[in-house]
């Protein structure tokens, strides 16, 4: 793998309304220089239209992708193009020699999870996909783990799981769910098993250090109209056996304003023979209110779901002091940068990745056949 230089050069492919706004941020504020936008070929007029919203919020040029990655300087792409794109996106970024930094989930599919990791190691760069792992509880469950303090692990649980958006009674029905589909959503609402559920999903598969065996999942649509008038899922579900013989149960999805104290609730509970123990993004702690409570944001037809930056300029509620940061990318970002530098990788190569979607897709198979499904 091709050495980080001293200075990195970032280009970024992907636009606003994105995590790509977080990303930008957290290169920038780790000292790396951010040289374009650049525009992959194929996009559709609306997400080519966020690329140039986001160039010009920056102050950076718009240039076609194949334009931007041969900049003299660029060393890094930062890629957060639709899910669709993804497999194209990174191969031509990859095949000019530059390192990799990619949204979550991978890709869309098992199929474009694994193209994009070949491509990687085709390559020979670097590349690691966002997540929750670089965190500091996150850290300290695997230490946890590693020291023995748990003894054998016999068991593990996670939740991933987003207050923000609001929230109203749905019709109660079973969801049918969709084995394999090609809509995401972007802009409105997500997929949540896709979105949220890719956090806890990758924690616990790096945490044991395992590839998964089968999955078992359920869906649902319990909190948002939105999700229900597009068929999609707000919430899901998982049982996934790994090759250790640990059963992992994962629930992820987003449950609105008010339904949690933070932004989300993120944690990982690792049942051991000699002990369990429980590792939070946010640590224990007494809240006082005043009784009053807080409005939540209007609603934003642009953003319903609140989530990104750039659509959240009007007021909303005060936030709780985190003590322990989670978002904007800032950890993961600095982890990768260690990681090119030739520090011990510590975040979710493409491989890893590639094999997480595969559970992701695994599980949607499931819920929508209502059996257990192999992982691939």
């Amino acid at each position: 793998m091709r050495a980080l230089a001293v200075t990195a050069g970032i280009i970024l492919a992907g636009g606003s309304r994105s995590h790509q706004e977080n990303y930008a941020t957290a290169f920038a504020a780790a000292g790396c220089r951010l040289l374009a936008v650049g525009v992959a070929p194929g996009l559709d007029e609306a997400e080519a239209a966020r690329h140039a919203e986001l160039a010009a919020s920056l102050g950076l040029p718009l240039l076609p992708l194949e334009a931007a990655v041969a900049l003299p300087g660029a060393s890094i792409a930062s890629i957060c193009v639709s899910l669709p794109h993804r497999p194209r996106v990174a191969a031509l970024c990859a095949a000019a020699g530059l390192h990799l930094y990619l949204d979550k989930p991978l890709a869309g599919s098992a199929e474009d999870a694994a193209a994009i990791a070949a491509a990687v190691h085709v390559a020979g760069v670097g590349a690691q996909v966002f997540s929750h792992v670089t965190a500091d509880w996150a850290r300290a469950a695997r230490a946890a783990i590693r020291e023995g303090r748990l003894g054998r692990i016999l068991a593990v649980h996670s939740d991933m799981l987003m207050a923000k958006g609001l929230s109203a009674i749905v019709a109660s029905k079973v969801r049918q769910e969709h084995g394999t589909f090609t809509d995401f959503g972007r802009d409105l609402v997500k997929r949540e098993l896709t979105d949220m559920g890719i956090y806890p999903v990758s924690l616990v598969a790096w945490l044991l250090g395992t590839r998964a065996l089968s999955v078992q999942a359920v869906t649902a649509n319990h909190a948002f109209a939105q999700h229900l008038e597009h068929d999609v899922e707000d919430y899901g579900a998982m049982l996934v056996d790994f090759d250790d013989g640990v059963v992992a149960s994962i629930t992820c999805g987003r449950v609105g304003w008010h339904a949690w104290r933070r932004p989300f609730l993120a944690r990982v509970v690792i049942v051991g023979e000699r002990d369990t123990l429980v590792f939070d993004s946010e640590p224990p702690e007494l809240t006082l209110t005043s009784g009053r409570g807080v409005a939540p944001p209007g609603f934003n037809a642009i953003d319903p779901m609140e989530m990104w930056l750039s659509t959240q300029a009007s007021p909303r509620p005060q936030p709780a002091v985190s003590a322990i940061p989670l978002g904007g990318g800032t950890p993961d970002v600095a982890a990768f940068l260690a990681m090119l530098a030739g520090s011990e990788p510590a975040g979710i190569d493409a491989g890893a990745a590639a094999h997480h979607c595969a559970i992701i897709a695994a599980a949607y198979l499931s819920a929508a056949e209502k059996r257990a499904v192999a992982v691939a």
